[in-house]
């Protein structure tokens, strides 16, 4: 299973909209936590503009005005959920285990100001007394842990306290971030970047998926990375033909595809030729795709790769960035 969380900062802008809808059809989650919505009503509509399957469904958190909100979507061809509990600062779902043991997902957005954060701990420890040894809870808590987790420094602040106590409290989980020390960033040229996203679970919920990693994927369209939470086991072999919507743009394209499509001659059963003739036509993309424009997966890939150490580079202290200069 994949989990995404993702404070988006809005889903106002269509542009926004489109981005994000381009982003899940690439990572494919089981289920996606976005965060600061900024919308009160979350609709059909809405969620056709950011969800490519027609398998879905979802529970939201509505916005105070225009800030906050929080929606959880997930696919119902592989997720069943047969419980939902909404509140102040978080949505929660209860999913149907595939191996018997049920369990509860938490979506939360922290409140900015310290005047609301007295409600937040007493909400997340209600929570957990609801969901048991069986919770994983992800979002954007606006707090961080440590004074590592920002990049000027500081000390300990009593928010920071009042975190680490509710994990130790409640025992959860807090699992390594694989490929980044931040997931936040104001983008101002005094930059300061904070880890201000993550997923705590407990020790019944990593029984029961024992396989997981997180990391911070590109960030995007907003100023918070997405955080993916992926319990499956890691796969080997080749990945599934993709169409790439850059070979339509090209001259060639259609004029190729013709030949192609005509150089097959079969004779027998229809639907047993046209898969052959479809089989075929891939081969001959693969090839022409990597002739004309190179290896594409190589070189999206090695452009995430630079985002992502663009971002690394920005949390550095100005002593340490300039010895990379």
């Amino acid at each position: 299973m994949k989990i995404i969380s993702w404070n988006i900062r809005g889903l106002g802008s269509k542009r926004k909209r489109l981005v994000l809808k381009e982003q899940l059809t690439r990572l494919r989650p089981d289920i996606v936590i976005l965060q600061e919505t900024k919308k009160q009503e979350i609709d059909r509509r809405l969620v056709a503009s950011v969800w490519c399957s027609r398998f879905r469904d979802w529970v939201f958190v509505p916005s105070t005005g225009r800030s906050g909100g929080i929606v959880i979507i997930w696919n119902t061809q592989f997720v069943s959920v047969i419980d939902s509990e909404i509140a102040e600062f978080s949505v929660s779902i209860k999913i149907r285990g595939t191996s018997g043991a049920d369990w509860w997902l938490s979506g939360i957005y922290g409140p900015c100001r310290q005047r609301d954060r007295g409600r937040f701990w007493v909400e997340l420890a209600a929570l957990y007394g609801l969901c048991g040894e069986n919770w994983c809870i992800g979002g954007d808590f606006n707090v961080v842990r440590f004074v590592s987790d920002k990049s000027n420094g500081g000390g300990v602040t009593s928010s920071m306290r009042t975190f680490n106590n509710f994990i130790n409290d409640t025992n959860l989980r807090d699992p390594r971030l694989l490929n980044a020390s931040f997931t936040w960033s104001n983008g101002r040229e005094n930059v300061v970047c904070r880890r201000l996203d993550r997923f705590l679970f407990t020790g019944g919920w990593e029984d029961c998926f024992p396989n997981f990693r997180q990391k911070a994927l590109v960030r995007v369209t907003s100023d918070h990375c997405p955080i993916e939470l992926d319990t499956s086991k890691l796969k080997w072999g080749p990945g599934p033909f993709r169409f790439e919507n850059m070979w339509l743009e090209h001259p060639d394209f259609n004029r190729n595809f013709k030949d192609w499509w005509a150089e097959e001659h079969l004779i027998g059963w229809p639907g047993f030729n046209f898969m052959r003739r479809l089989k075929a036509v891939k081969g001959k993309l693969r090839v022409w795709s990597k002739e004309v424009f190179g290896d594409v997966a190589a070189t999206k890939k090695l452009a995430e790769a630079r985002i992502v150490e663009i971002d690394r580079l920005e949390g550095l202290p100005p002593t340490i960035l300039f010895l990379f200069s």
